[in-house]
């Protein structure tokens, strides 16, 4: 068992940052990789990989809590290889992110391919670099991901 498998556990790990609000909408992300990368190989994924540690966005995956207070993104890494399960992440609470809604550009929720049950999240900063993730709409490990991530795209997705 992880700590933010259930919902509780989840709003655990926000309380011990202070960003909790009313309304917690909570869900699990993974870092996008472009692409045009993979086209090029090793070579092409290590450059998006120094990309991406350059923007400081190279974690293994996010636990976003988005609320009246904007969005909060909580970077997780890796404990154990190159795989990624949600059981061998440990938060990382000293590179916790909050973009208040004032700096945010735009948010975009699309489908990542045709027939996909993953969507591709673009959150846009003012001035700063932006957060390119996937999300799979079921996970199935954590059951309040899907109800909460359903919220967001109704509000955040093509209308």
């Amino acid at each position: 068992m992880f700590v933010f498998e259930s919902y509780d556990g989840a709003v655990s790990l926000f309380r011990q940052l202070n960003y909790i609000g009313q309304s917690n909408c909570i869900f699990y992300a993974t870092t996008a990789v472009p692409t045009s990368a993979f086209m090029f190989g090793a070579v092409g994924g290590l450059v998006a990989g120094a990309a991406n540690a350059a923007n400081n966005r190279n974690w293994a995956a996010y636990l976003l809590n988005v609320n009246e207070m904007g969005f909060g993104i909580l970077p997780f890494e890796s404990t154990k290889g190159l795989g990624i399960k949600v059981e061998d992440l440990a938060p990382r609470f000293d590179q916790f992110f909050y973009i208040p809604y004032q700096q945010l550009a735009s948010v975009t929720v699309k489908r990542y391919s045709i027939g996909s049950s993953i969507k591709r999240l673009i959150i846009e900063i003012t001035n700063a670099p932006k957060f390119d993730l996937l999300v799979q709409v079921k996970q199935n490990k954590m059951p309040y991901h899907e109800s909460c991530f359903k919220a967001f795209c109704d509000f955040y997705g093509k209308k």
